[in-house]
């Protein structure tokens, strides 16, 4: 388990809550088991940069905001995660079957 993961998934964590969303829900969200999702949440699996950005956009906020701490993040940053998307609108679609690429 790598720190940088663990703290991440705290951050995630901790905004999850915030807005009072289940683990179950962001799965949902998210295309993946609660239980995958709970793994990544808690630093037992490495977030993927595709999964990263996603976790964010449905809680609200950059992805910068989960790797940076929030005191050293530049204003502009700041001034984006203000303006993202509803996150209520934001469900993540995942193709279940691969396509073959030429």
């Amino acid at each position: 388990m790598s720190s940088i993961n663990i703290v991440v998934g705290q951050r995630i964590k901790q905004k999850r809550k915030q807005l009072k969303i289940t683990g179950i829900e962001m799965g949902r969200r998210l295309g993946i088991s609660q239980q995958h999702y709970s793994r990544l949440e808690n630093g037992h699996l490495k977030i993927t940069v595709d999964q990263l950005i996603a976790i964010a956009l449905i809680l609200g906020i950059s992805p910068q905001s989960l790797l940076v701490s929030p005191e050293i993040m530049s204003p502009m940053l700041n001034a984006w995660a203000e303006t993202t998307l509803s996150s209520n609108e934001i469900i993540v679609l995942r193709n279940k079957k691969r396509r073959n690429l030429r």
